[in-house]
């Protein structure tokens, strides 16, 4: 058993921290350009030409030499959204994509099947293939829950003889598919002071809640995606509106995860805690789409407030995230429901001010960490893609 540091330890190593913690508001104000490197002692000098090639660099080289087919999937409980590319001297070309019905197949062999058929793919040619599914992943392998498919990489490479198939979750293709994002597939309201190489947060509300943070891994010049599920962590409530509605939440639920207050059923949520709060139960009870609906029409006051506390509770989790991986690299907030309110976050609004946060003793390192509401619904298509790439 090792013996317990002396007590001058503890102090020193307080003083250390305060010390950095000083040293990294400082810099975000400055622009914050080094600041995630800085504190975990990553160098910002590339490696030498005399190094050996990295795990980027001979991917490079490999589909400028090359031609080879890639086969995407995003695959949900009632539909398969798949692609398949060429990739020919770099460049990628979209060949063919589908939307197949879960219901229509007994495996997801069967669907494969179907799309080599209907794509008139050459099996010889597809050397790589990722598929991003909804559900629990566990070594390449994914036994779905709303379907009886079970999604397995090997038995895949096998099947179809595929150098590479891999399987991931479809929250960590977003976060992979934020590397392949255009300026016109997202809506900045914040720019901040990017840094290329810095941690990157991805949040997005739709059914629950995904968490993603990317780190830049120096060996492979590249970011790896770190699942999360940061969703599940308590809710912090900001004002007295938002502490009576994790008391309502307590109450009715026994506890309250941030993802119960800041998904499409936690609008609901919210617009029923609204109802009974303002004394308004004659308010009829209305689904996720009714509720934003009669918001960005105006014709509910009740649904506008109900979505205006829904950005603020997103926008301060957003800002959450961005500190707690120190996003230089940016926070991207995707799911299907910020674009469809986009009319009411407009150039940030509530969701902007909850994410900065004036009044926070940090707010000048959230205000160096850009946030992007991310437009394109193939997100999680674009991230199999960069991801099935990344094993050519």
């Amino acid at each position: 058993m090792s013996a317990a540091p002396a007590m001058g330890a503890h102090v020193s190593s307080l003083a250390r921290t305060t010390s950095n913690t000083r040293r990294v508001a400082g810099v975000a104000a400055a622009g914050g350009a080094f600041l995630v490197n800085k504190l975990r002692g990553v160098s910002s000098k590339r490696a030498s030409a005399s190094a050996p090639r990295s795990r980027r660099s001979r991917r490079a080289l490999a589909l400028t030499t090359a031609s080879s087919t890639v086969v995407v999937g995003d695959i949900g409980g009632t539909n398969a959204r798949l692609q398949v590319w060429n990739i020919v001297d770099g460049a990628q070309t979209l060949k063919y994509e589908n939307i197949y019905g879960t219901k229509g197949h007994e495996t997801f062999e069967s669907v494969i099947s179907d799309l080599y058929r209907d794509a008139g793919v050459d099996p010889s040619d597809v050397h790589s293939a990722c598929f991003a599914v909804a559900g629990p992943v566990a070594n390449d392998a994914c036994a779905m829950t709303n379907v009886s498919w079970v999604i397995d990489g090997a038995k895949l490479e096998k099947e179809f003889k595929i150098d590479s198939v891999k399987v991931i979750n479809d929250f960590a293709a977003v976060g992979y598919g934020v590397l392949d994002l255009k300026p016109e597939e997202m809506v900045t309201l914040n720019p901040g002071s990017p840094d290329a190489r810095g941690p990157i947060a991805v949040l997005g509300p739709g059914t629950g809640l995904g968490e993603a943070m990317l780190f830049w891994n120096d060996e492979a010049e590249e970011h790896d995606v770190i699942p999360s599920e940061g969703s599940h962590a308590d809710f912090a409530p900001r004002g007295e509106t938002q502490s009576a509605l994790l008391a309502y939440c307590e109450r009715t639920l026994g506890e309250c995860e941030i993802e119960q207050v800041c998904c499409g059923s936690g609008i609901v949520r919210i617009y029923d805690f609204l109802r009974e709060r303002r004394g308004a139960a004659d308010k009829p009870e209305l689904d996720p789409a009714g509720v934003t609906d009669a918001a960005l029409d105006g014709s509910c006051p009740l649904c506008v407030e109900a979505v205006d506390i829904f950005l603020a509770i997103l926008g301060a989790e957003a800002g959450n995230l961005a500190l707690k991986c120190l996003a230089s690299g940016g926070v991207y907030v995707a799911g299907g429901i910020p674009p469809r309110l986009m009319k009411l976050i407009g150039d940030g609004g509530t969701l902007l001010d909850a994410y900065v946060r004036k009044s926070c003793r940090y707010t000048n390192v959230r205000s160096g960490f850009p946030l992007h509401i991310i437009l394109n619904d193939k997100i999680g298509l674009a991230g199999a893609k960069v991801f099935a790439l990344r094993q050519l």
